[in-house]
């Protein structure tokens, strides 16, 4: 499974955005069926605060709407473990809030020790 988070989503939707071909050529994977990916919990509350702060909820479901009718796309929900090794990784790598949602939601979705091994050996070198 590949893990997506906003940047790809945002990349998808704006054709000016220097990453929209690679976001385009992940989405026709995906929508031909060649592709599986999964979509934290926290992606979508990030989606919500961006609409919602620009006054677009209307369009946050749109959003959601054409998010739910892909087909293999998975949603990983937000767990207590993600938030408390989420904080972790703030406090010993001082990532964003998100960012650190989304490198914890990897590490809890692909449960490999080579992975958070390689994670944490990456963190380090930031």
């Amino acid at each position: 499974m590949v893990l997506i988070e906003n940047n790809v989503i945002f990349a998808h939707m704006n054709e000016n955005d220097e990453n929209h071909q690679v976001a385009e050529r992940i989405f026709h994977k995906l929508k031909k069926g060649n592709l599986k990916l999964d979509i934290s919990g926290v992606t979508l509350l990030e989606l919500e605060f961006i609409y919602k702060s620009q006054k677009l909820e209307e369009e946050l479901l749109k959003v959601m709407s054409a998010l739910l009718s892909l087909p293999n796309v998975g949603f990983i929900s937000l767990t207590p473990e993600i938030v408390i090794t989420s904080v972790r990784l703030r406090q010993e790598f001082g990532l964003s809030f998100f960012d650190s949602h989304y490198a914890t939601t990897a590490l809890f979705s692909f449960r490999t020790s080579s992975l958070r091994n390689s994670l944490g050996t990456y963190l380090k070198v930031m």
